[in-house]
């Protein structure tokens, strides 16, 4: 009990010492400058496909997470705190281990807030408590915290934009979106397919595509994952995460303890 208080004081603290400075680290301060108070919408680094995962963690990430270790590839998890009733820093709940297994894997991790909500109506209390609660349970789980986020519904008005710049954010969003949330039932996954392997058709070799998906959907981690990462070893593009596909190297994806 005392080194559960003794953690959640740690978290805690380094929660409220984040305030809204931006990552003060050498590697911050000395590579390559990916951009804030934007919408990031793309990849710079030509030939990969950085997929990347809403809503988690969920039943059945366990299940992508497998999928990803068979194909040898990467991906982002935009995760939320709040998590099917229970928090992610929950450790009565299976959660806090999927976190820990991503992070080991060598995927990233983002933030899609603690509780999914629209930050461009949300006022700045609001926005700041989606943010900052996320990261404090983050903190207590991994030690760390992301300087990348997925807003929710893809939403981030100009507000939204400069508060999230001041908190040193790195707001994604995407070019390729499958739509696996319109057509998630046992007979409509393949539209979702489709949708993918036509986003790669219409582009060329050198191309790169930053993907939306979603691991609390049953049929996109049965059906539309493998899908994906057999079109992209196909095709000869590599699976990546987010910072990779922006030339961003893994110490600036988080703020660390």
């Amino acid at each position: 009990m005392a080194v559960t208080k003794l953690l959640a004081l740690l978290s805690t603290a380094l929660f409220l010492s984040r305030g809204h400075a931006a990552p003060t680290s050498a590697a911050n301060l000395t590579t390559r400058d990916i951009p804030r108070g934007v919408i990031i919408e793309h990849c710079t680094v030509p030939g990969v496909v950085a997929l990347t995962f809403d809503d988690g963690p969920f039943i059945y990430t366990n299940h992508i997470l497998d999928l990803l270790d068979e194909y040898g590839a990467k991906a982002t998890f935009f995760i939320n705190g709040e998590n099917w009733s229970r928090g992610i820093s929950d450790f009565s709940t299976p959660w806090p281990e999927t976190l820990r297994r991503m992070d080991l894997s060598g995927h990233q991790i983002g933030s899609h807030t603690w509780s999914h909500a629209d930050l461009s109506f949300a006022d700045s209390h609001t926005r700041e408590f989606q943010i900052y609660e996320l990261e404090r349970a983050l903190f207590y789980v991994l030690g760390k915290a992301p300087t990348y986020l997925r807003p929710p519904y893809a939403s981030c008005s100009d507000d939204c934009l400069y508060e999230t710049e001041r908190m040193g954010l790195h707001v994604v969003n995407f070019d390729v979106d499958p739509k696996d949330y319109l057509h998630n039932q046992a007979g409509d996954i393949g539209a979702a397919m489709d949708n993918f392997s036509r986003a790669l058709d219409e582009r060329r070799w050198g191309d790169s595509f930053l993907v939306l998906s979603h691991d609390s959907l049953r049929h996109t981690a049965e059906f539309l994952v493998p899908h994906m990462l057999s079109e992209i070893q196909q095709r000869g593009y590599r699976a990546v995460t987010v910072g990779e596909c922006l030339g961003d190297p893994a110490e600036n994806w988080y703020w660390y303890a």
